[in-house]
């Protein structure tokens, strides 16, 4: 014969058992819940921060339109050839390189002059040259004067520009080239 005591042990040992499976169960269900608020949290912030979710650490497209983008000059004479970028080039944070294809260097054949309109003549350049004014300190030139060869032909201007970050970091925001397609024709 059990003793009143033995079932009122029996009693509450089930019921501090149930009460302490439900408070596991509850805590677990409260675990899984945070558990899956972190990983979602770090897949936002991966998506956000590195590249993924639609966008993208490489820079935004920067336009470049030349003008004119397709000269036709003759032989041993000069055409101003200007770009013009959306977004705009702000100071300091900007740069434009002007180059002739067919060199060797983008720095071949170039030249920062008091006044382009009257540049010296470059030998050794058979695609021809380009000069353009040292603009003002944190400036960027938006124009260049292409001076033809002595012989015809076909020859391409090319611009190749970046904006870059305006903190510390340098990254480059903005990035494009464009081209004019020059033709030498005879006097």
């Amino acid at each position: 014969m059990k003793s009143p005591v033995c079932d009122s042990y029996g009693v509450i040992l089930q019921r501090m058992t149930r009460e302490l499976s439900a408070g596991i169960a509850w805590r677990v269900t409260k675990l899984k819940k945070a558990l899956w608020l972190v990983l979602g949290s770090i897949v936002v912030y991966a998506l956000t921060n590195c590249g993924g979710g639609g966008s993208s650490n490489a820079p935004a497209p920067l336009s470049i339109q030349l003008s004119p983008s397709a000269p036709s000059l003759a032989v041993n004479s000069s055409v101003l050839i200007s770009a013009q970028t959306m977004p705009s080039l702000p100071k300091y944070y900007s740069t434009l390189t002007w180059s002739i294809q067919g060199y060797r260097s983008p720095t071949d054949c170039v030249e920062v002059v008091f006044n382009p309109q009257m540049a010296p003549a470059m030998s050794g350049c058979p695609n021809g040259w380009l000069a353009w004014e040292q603009p003002q300190t944190g400036y960027t030139p938006t124009g260049a004067y292409y001076y033809a060869p002595a012989a015809v032909g076909s020859f391409q201007v090319l611009v190749q520009g970046q904006i870059t970050d305006q903190s510390v970091s340098g990254k480059i925001d903005f990035q494009g080239s464009s081209n004019a397609a020059v033709t030498v024709t005879a006097q």
